[in-house]
C-alpha cells in the first residue's frame, strides 16, 4: 500500500504568483558626466522580471522618460492614423533610442537627449509610474512640485466626495 503523505493528495498547492508592482516614490539619482544614469536597485530588481525587456528613451512633454514593458509600442498602438504615428516615432528617435543596462545597473542615455534636456553630471528626480520610467530635472521637478501642490486643496475636495480619505 502506498504511503499516502507522498502522495499528490496531500502535495501543498503552489503559492500564486504574486502580480509585479512598479516601485513608489521619487528616486534621486546622478546623471554623470558621460550621460550615464544608475538606476535605483528597486528598478533594477523590477525590470528584471519583466518578460519584455525592451527600455526606449526619449522626451515627451519636455521630460525624458524611459518606456519599459512595451510600453511606447502599446502608445503607438492606440494611434490610428498611420502618418501621425510615423510622425510619432520620428520625433521621438531624434533624440530617443533603445537602450539597455549595463552590468552596474546603468542606462546611458541618449546624446541629442542629454543634450536638449541639459542632463548631464545632474542630480535628477525619477518616478516610476505606468510603466514609464520619468527623468526630472531639479527646474522641472520643482516646477511640477508647485503644480501639483496648487491643486491640493480642491483634490481633496474631490477625493472626499467619493469617499476616499488619505
Amino acid at each position: 500500500m502506498e504511503d499516502q503523505r507522498n502522495s499528490s493528495a496531500f502535495t501543498t498547492p503552489p503559492a500564486a504568483a504574486k502580480p509585479l508592482r512598479a516601485p513608489l516614490g521619487f528616486y534621486p539619482c546622478k546623471v554623470d558626466s558621460a550621460g550615464r544614469l544608475k538606476l535605483p536597485a528597486k528598478y533594477q530588481e523590477y525590470l528584471d522580471k519583466l518578460p519584455d525587456k525592451y527600455l526606449f528613451v526619449t522626451e515627451s512633454r519636455g521630460l525624458a522618460r524611459i518606456y519599459t514593458n512595451g510600453s511606447w509600442e502599446r502608445r503607438l498602438a492606440r494611434i490610428d492614423d498611420p502618418q501621425l504615428r510615423w510622425r510619432e516615432t520620428f520625433r521621438a528617435e531624434l533624440v530617443g533610442c533603445d537602450v539597455d543596462v549595463d552590468p552596474q545597473g546603468r542606462i546611458t542615455l541618449p546624446q541629442q537627449l542629454r543634450k536638449e534636456m541639459g542632463l548631464e553630471d545632474k542630480t535628477v528626480q525619477l518616478r516610476f509610474y505606468e510603466d514609464v520610467i520619468t527623468i526630472y530635472p531639479p527646474d522641472k521637478f520643482e516646477q511640477e512640485l508647485r503644480r501639483v501642490e496648487s491643486h491640493r486643496e480642491s483634490d481633496q475636495e474631490r477625493l472626499s466626495a467619493l469617499g476616499i480619505d488619505f
